[in-house]
């Protein structure tokens, strides 16, 4: 028997050589080697498989790669390492070294990964704020994109933590240096479209925030509003949240970490800056020529009188007499803010509904 067995493998090498395909499932194999079975969706290989292909290992033919073809749109090819139709391994692309290409014969030689298109992009994979902060032990430099945070899209994991990625560091921002503190701030305030040039200057007013929200347009001086309170401090509905009862906050319940740090959940600063402490802008206002609106025009920041817009109804106040700018500080429900005017400046408190300026500074 094992001899007649010996005879019809030659029987099928030699066939093989003749016709220099050889098929398994086919008699008409179109290439060398070429394997026909039935459309699956892909399974973790085991005992059986989905597959029409397997590289194995083991004699137990429970481990290996598997190859097949989605029977559902659109109709994928389909690659899946693993093995006892549990657990799925890595699989690994030229572990030795080289080029990887998609959509590319001759990958550049540079990159570890060359993906060419004219007309598609690199999509990397998309989560939640949860699902990312679940991610166990985040390599250096991993990036995903975000859909519910404060600043959705690229989110990168650097010095320990999550950052939001920016176009660049500043994005259409200048920065300015306060040669007597060290300091590198941004050179206008958050939505404003220039650099102030006078205490009175309307294009350099800017956007005004409630404490500890994200840039989902509430900040925006004409946005609508609502007097109904977030129950997330994740907002999207981009109206700005008015209270008129204790303790004046926009959210409930009340939370006191979304702009602590630049890798704070909410922070609407541009990647590597965030909101000042109120020590940063004390220690700033020591350096005014001038304890009030004038002086503070006058330092490297030529911070202008933006105004401000009130927690209870929505309505804008002090543009042009008043300014008023937020700080990561708390104070018990409240935070505290730079404030200054015509014939004064100190540091206050306020309660979280408020609409107040953002000037970011580089952590």
């Amino acid at each position: 028997m094992r001899q007649h067995f010996f005879y019809l493998f030659l029987l099928i090498i030699s066939i093989g050589a003749a016709a220099q395909n050889v098929g398994v499932g086919t008699s008409n194999p179109p290439s060398k080697l070429t394997t026909v079975g039935t459309a699956s969706n892909p399974s973790i290989p085991g005992a059986t498989s989905t597959g029409v292909l397997r590289v194995g290992i083991g004699t137990n033919n429970d481990e290996g790669v598997d190859f097949g073809k989605s029977e559902t749109q659109p109709y994928s090819g389909w690659v899946q390492s693993g093995f006892n139709g549990i657990t799925a391994d890595p699989l690994s692309l030229q572990p030795l070294g080289g080029s990887v290409g998609i959509g590319v014969l001759a990958p550049n030689a540079s990159a570890a990964l060359d993906v060419t298109s004219t007309t598609r992009g690199f999509l990397p994979p998309r989560m939640t704020w949860a699902q990312r902060d679940a991610i166990a032990t985040p390599a250096e430099g991993l990036i995903i994109i975000c859909t519910d945070c404060g600043t959705k899209g690229l989110h990168q994991y650097i010095n320990g933590a999550w950052q939001a990625v920016t176009s660049s560091n500043t994005g259409n921002y200048g920065t300015v240096v306060n040669p007597v503190t060290g300091k590198v701030w941004l050179d206008r305030n958050l939505g404003a479209t220039q650099v102030a040039t006078s205490p009175t200057d309307a294009a350099s007013y800017g956007d005004l925030y409630q404490w500890g929200r994200n840039a989902d347009g509430h900040q925006i001086r004409t946005s609508g509003i609502t007097s109904t309170q977030s129950s997330s401090f994740f907002t999207s509905n981009g109206l700005f949240v008015t209270n008129s009862t204790s303790p004046y906050n926009w959210l409930s319940p009340v939370e006191t970490h979304m702009w602590s740090g630049t890798a704070a959940e909410n922070n609407p600063c541009p990647s590597g800056f965030r909101i000042p402490t109120a020590a940063e802008w004390e220690q700033e206002r020591r350096t005014w020529s001038s304890n009030d609106g004038n002086g503070a025009f006058a330092s490297p920041l030529k911070l202008p009188m933006a105004g401000y817009r009130e927690g209870s109804y929505g309505l804008l106040n002090g543009e042009g007499n008043n300014g008023s700018y937020w700080s990561s500080t708390i104070y018990s429900n409240n935070s505290r803010f730079l404030n200054f005017y015509n014939s004064g400046a100190s540091i206050l408190i306020s309660n979280r509904a408020e609409g107040l300026s953002v000037r970011c500074i580089q952590d």
